[in-house]
Order: structure tokens, then C-alpha cells, then sequence
């Protein structure tokens, strides 16, 4: 085979190898299924602090949901949390007061990970009941919050 002849063949393995993999990522991306439809709320590595998100080295994993209603004018206590945790806004609106840090407002819709060991609140100056679903990454039998004391 001459030199010219292995250019183009490999310039055209290349090509197809190209389409191939641009046509396979399409069929991932349309492989739902009709009138199914999905919408990315987060994706990051690292928590609202810019700190790198820090899974538990463990052989018991336990993933923990939960639902947390706020009462207008309410608050949770002053707390802090050791592993990795996933808040989104269902209803309403908080106001996140971190130590140290000035305070953030999140609404229905909205989702962020939290600062990991920081102590934080979170506040309803609403006139309605706030709710967040929150996610904590665990360990079986290890505490996923740690109130302030």
C-alpha cells in the first residue's frame, strides 16, 4: 500500500469512526422515550462554598431524603452537616444564613449542595410554608446533621 494510500484510508476510518460516535451520542441523548422530557437542575463537584464535594470512604452507603417544611417566620436551628447534602426548593423561599458568610435567598425551583462542617440556618421571611427537599449522602448509623450547640 502506498503512503498516499494509508493517508486516505485512514482519514476515512477516521471519518466514519467520527460519524459513529456523534451518531451514537445523539441516540443517547433522544433515547427517552417519547413524552418523557427531563430538565438538569444541578451538576457541580463542588458545595454553594466552592469546596470539593467529599463522599464518604465507607462500606455502609446510606442515602437518606427527607422533606423539610418551614413555617412562615420560621427557622431550622443553627446546624452543620458532615457529609455531602443536595437542597431543593419544592415551595416558597429561604434565606440561607451561613457563618460568616452573607445571607442567600433560594425560591421554588432552585437547588444547591451545601457547604460541608459549616454552620448554616435558613430562614421563612415568607408569608407562606416553605418546603425543601434535602438528599444527604451517608453512612449507616452516622449522623447527617449536627446541631450547633
Amino acid at each position: 500500500m502506498t503512503p498516499k494510500r494509508i493517508v486516505s484510508t485512514v482519514s476515512a476510518l477516521t471519518a466514519i469512526w467520527l460519524v459513529a460516535v456523534a451518531a451514537t451520542a445523539h441516540a443517547q441523548d433522544s433515547a427517552l422515550p417519547a413524552g418523557f422530557k427531563t430538565q438538569p437542575l444541578l451538576k457541580s463537584g463542588q458545595t454553594r462554598d466552592k469546596q470539593p464535594i467529599a463522599y464518604p470512604k465507607t462500606d455502609k452507603p446510606e442515602i437518606i431524603s427527607v422533606i423539610g417544611v418551614i413555617e412562615p417566620g420560621g427557622r431550622t436551628p443553627l446546624h452543620e452537616h458532615p457529609v455531602p447534602t443536595y437542597v431543593y426548593i419544592l415551595e416558597g423561599e429561604v434565606e440561607l444564613q451561613s457563618h460568616g458568610g452573607q445571607p442567600h435567598q433560594y425560591k421554588a425551583g432552585e437547588a444547591y449542595i451545601e457547604a460541608l462542617t459549616h454552620q448554616h440556618q435558613l430562614f421563612n421571611k415568607g408569608n407562606v410554608p416553605a418546603k425543601a427537599l434535602v438528599l444527604f449522602v451517608g453512612e449507616e448509623g452516622k449522623p447527617t446533621t449536627v446541631t450547633a450547640k
